[in-house]
């Protein structure tokens, strides 16, 4: 985050603080997150969200009162509840953050496994590390792209595409939306200048629009390895050669295998899109040909 936007959000929590403590306390129920869930898909009746709650009149009154009067739900006066618009855009981002936070979670548990078995393996006090490669087919899939060219490019088309991507929901999900990057063009000697192209999964029913274009990307066979950027960044080699180690690993694998290069774009997948570059871990998938 920015100074101006950190200096920001510390502006709106010491000025507001006993509002933002009334909607959060407001939300800390289960009952009403679950009424609110309810509204995301729709407008609802009383007697629908009874039916939702299992909750009696009364007690379904009174957690309703509480939401109007926060401001997060509106009772149109027929009988029906609906989200406000800040209702709306107060759950979209708890479910976004809860994401987020979850598959940090679930990152560093990784983490922790991997740590664990390494300082177990070790022998006669020397670490090596083996080249893990998987075989991996990728499918025909639709996807969203977006691309920048500058000194940051990888930060700044990643910008682009959370500001697409993020509003729709589809970073809440990595698996049915997995995240793509490659440099675009190359970085050149003597050049400060590169770009880096992000793609994104998306429906087939997906349309561009004046930030986002929509390609056919007809998949192929990948080898594929995982590495974790801030390592590879830090090491001798990438000072040396100005790129990833584990990339030069791969690319002599399949050298050395029954496989031959194919033509379709090399790509790196991040386990976790957005996070800082020192926690990234990254997915390098090789196009290979039988």
């Amino acid at each position: 985050m920015s100074d101006a936007n950190s200096n920001s959000s510390l502006e709106v929590l010491a000025q507001s603080s006993n509002e933002i403590a009334r909607i959060l306390g407001t939300l800390a129920n289960k009952k009403r997150l679950q009424l609110l869930t309810s509204l995301l898909q729709k407008t609802r009746t009383f007697r629908e969200l009874q039916q939702t709650t299992g909750l009696g009149k009364t007690a379904l009154a009174h957690h309703l009162k509480l939401l109007v009067e926060s401001g997060i739900l509106k009772h149109t006066g027929k009988g029906l509840y609906e989200l406000s618009q800040d209702g709306s855009e107060i759950l979209k981002s708890i479910s976004v953050t809860y994401a987020g936070s979850k598959r940090r979670r679930e990152l560093e548990a990784a983490r922790r496994a991997d740590y664990i078995q390494m300082t177990h393996t070790k022998k006669e006090g020397v670490k090596t590390k083996k080249l893990d490669i998987e075989i991996v087919k990728l499918e025909p899939m639709r996807i969203a792209s977006v691309r920048a060219v500058s000194k940051t490019p990888e930060h700044d088309s990643w910008e682009k595409m959370r500001a697409w991507a993020e509003p729709k929901g589809l970073l809440q999900n990595i698996k049915k939306h997995p995240v793509f990057g490659f440099n675009n063009p190359d970085p050149s000697p003597g050049q400060e200048e590169y770009g880096y192209e992000f793609w994104i999964r998306v429906d087939p029913d997906t349309e561009p629009d004046e930030n986002i274009e929509i390609k056919e990307f007809e998949g192929g066979l990948y080898a594929v390895t995982t590495c974790k950027l801030k390592d590879e960044l830090e090491s001798e080699f990438f000072r040396k050669e100005g790129y990833l180690e584990s990339w030069r690993k791969i690319v002599d694998w399949v050298k050395s295998s029954k496989y031959k290069f194919g033509k379709h774009q090399c790509l790196e997948k991040a386990h976790e899109p957005g996070v800082s570059e020192e926690d990234l871990i990254l997915d390098l998938y090789c196009p290979i040909e039988e």
